[in-house]
Formats: C-alpha cells, sequence, structure tokens
C-alpha cells in the first residue's frame, strides 16, 4: 500500500534522542515503513512556544540541520523533495520522499528575510503559529486573537518565493483573517472536525467548506484528544468516526493524513508508522470504499502537492533573489 503523512515530530525526536531515523525508536523511522511501498512525509521542524526571537530560528536552524545530516546517511533510501519534479523523482526510483515545513512560525524570529532563508533552506509548508501567540498572531490555544500586520506580511512573503500556508493551530479569529486576506491555495496538515470532537484545535464545519472550495487539503490528526473527548481512550472507530463525517461534508478530494506522530499521544490501535497498512485494513471493513481509501492515503496528497509545489516559479524566484 502507498502512504502520503502532511505532519510529523520525528525532527525533534531524532535532535533530542540522537538517533538516526533508519531505526529510530520513536513513532517514524525507515524500518518500521519498510511494509509500505510508495511514501511521502512531510517532516515538521518544530519550534515550542517556550521559544521566542533569536532562540526560535537558532531552534529551527538546529533540526533543519538534523535533518540535513539523516538525508546525506540515507541518500539511496529518502530524498528530500522541493518541487513536483523531485517528489515525482523520489516516488518512481523507490525512495521515501522527505518535504519539510515549519511548525510554529515563532521559528522566523520576527524576521521577514528569513521566510525567503527557509524556502531555500526547502521548507515548503509553514505553520503560522503553535498554541500560543508569536510575532504572527494567535494559536488556537489563545482562545481569540487576530493576524498581527508581521502575520500578514510573511502570508505574503510565502506566497512570493512558493511556501504553502498551514492554518492548523492558528486561531479561529486568525484563520478568518486568512481566508479574507488570502485567496490562494491553503492547507490544514494536522487538524480534525470539530463538529464530530469538540476541541479547539479542530476544524469548524466552515473552515472544512472554505478549504475545499479552495482545493486545499486536510491532513486527519492521530491525536486522541482531537479524535475523543479529552481524558478517555480514543481508538480506530473514532479515527473512522472523523474520516465518515469528513466525507459527509465532502471531503473526497481534500481529506488524508496527518499523523502528528512523533509528537502526540496515540489512539488504541496504533503506535507507529508500522500501523498504516492494519489501518487501512480496518477501514475496509468498515465498509470504505477502496478507491476513497488509495484516495485518501495517498492519492489526494499526491494530486495537491504535484500542484502546489510545481516547481518553475518559486526555483525561479529564489534564483533570482540570491
Amino acid at each position: 500500500m502507498d502512504y502520503f503523512d502532511l505532519h510529523c515530530d520525528t525532527a525533534l525526536h531524532l535532535l533530542d534522542t540522537g538517533e538516526m531515523l533508519e531505526k529510530a525508536t520513536g513513532h517514524i523511522s525507515l524500518e518500521k515503513a519498510e511494509p509500505i511501498d510508495r511514501y511521502a512525509q512531510v517532516f515538521a521542524l518544530f519550534v515550542h512556544d517556550k521559544f521566542s526571537g533569536e532562540a526560535a530560528w537558532q531552534q529551527y536552524r538546529k533540526e533543519r540541520a538534523c535533518m540535513h545530516r539523516q538525508l546525506l546517511r540515507n541518500t539511496d533510501t529518502t530524498k528530500l523533495c522541493t518541487d513536483a519534479q523531485e517528489l515525482e523523482e523520489a516516488l518512481l526510483t523507490g525512495r521515501r520522499a522527505v518535504i519539510l515545513s515549519i511548525e510554529n512560525g515563532a521559528a522566523l524570529g520576527g524576521q521577514l528575510s528569513r521566510v525567503e532563508e527557509v524556502a531555500r533552506d526547502g521548507v515548503r509548508l509553514l505553520t503560522l503559529t503553535w498554541f500560543r501567540e508569536n510575532e504572527l498572531g494567535y494559536g488556537s490555544g489563545c482562545g481569540s486573537g487576530h493576524l498581527k500586520p508581521f502575520g500578514y506580511e510573511v502570508l505574503k512573503e510565502c506566497r512570493r518565493v512558493g511556501i504553502i500556508p498551514d492554518i492548523s493551530h492558528l486561531s479561529d479569529d486568525g484563520v478568518a483573517d486568512v481566508f479574507a486576506a488570502d485567496d490562494g491555495v491553503l492547507i490544514a496538515t494536522h487538524s480534525d472536525a470539530r463538529a464530530v470532537t469538540n476541541h479547539y484545535r479542530n476544524l469548524t464545519d466552515e473552515m472544512i467548506a472554505e478549504l475545499i472550495r479552495r482545493e486545499g487539503l486536510i491532513g486527519l490528526n492521530f491525536a486522541k484528544d482531537f479524535l475523543h473527548t479529552p481524558g478517555e481512550n480514543a481508538s480506530l472507530d473514532d479515527i473512522y468516526r472523523h474520516i465518515y463525517y469528513f466525507l459527509e461534508r465532502g471531503c473526497e478530494k481534500t481529506l488524508c493524513f496527518g499523523s502528528d506522530f512523533d509528537g502526540a499521544h496515540l489512539p488504541s490501535g496504533i503506535d507507529s508508522i508500522a500501523s498504516i497498512p492494519p489501518l487501512f485494513t480496518y477501514l475496509q471493513k468498515r465498509g470504505l470504499p477502496d478507491n476513497v481509501l488509495y484516495d485518501i492515503f495517498f492519492e489526494n496528497a499526491l494530486h495537491f502537492f504535484r500542484a502546489a509545489l510545481g516547481g518553475t516559479k518559486q526555483n525561479e524566484v529564489l534564483q533570482h533573489t540570491r
């Protein structure tokens, strides 16, 4: 089977433990992913809210350097993909496709020029906030709060250099501001449905409808508190319930997975990337059609990134400004 995942925190796990991607003890390793045929993974370079300014920038640089070392060790089996052509090449040659994102715009340290710099580093997605306030705006944990002037500037600069804005973690006010200020394609890399589990990190029906309208992408998060009532057990049935709801809302071509591996407490039945093939089988048995599952597990994200990453425009911009 094939699998495309929009979000994991494995880069931080590797940095903190000193482990290698080949046999890492966390949720994701190359060894654990062996049962998967074609596999593409977005690796988030995560900056905790405790970091700000230059400290946040340095944390980003440490994680980027860690991922660079991991990729150099595994050139035969992995490939960093910064455009659609590189993504196709990785999948055609049997390598694991790696796309880099930033989780928390605080990583920029408040400097707009760094948007272009991280694009040159290979970053292609940017989560504007984490849970709390940063220079761009307010995270969902704040309860409310609008996008700040710097947030609007970052949003515009992301479009110029080919970075896709990610609305996961952003406050409801901030999401509305992004929708109003920007008419481009958007992504929610790791969020579930608020109507199914009433958690502030999940997407409202209005957000879901707007992402569908823009031909964006929603990555279903495996974090148990987003799948089920916080503090209670979650299971594969909760994953099914969220998928079913998203499909009812018209997300057949919008939904995929953003597991949050190595960054979340998981439901019963999911313990690592090795649980993905059994999840596919479980959802088959629950009656979801194979063609719908193929789309959710791989094809929707592949189609999105073929179009969104492009290749020519952002590479020309970055080369021209060097």
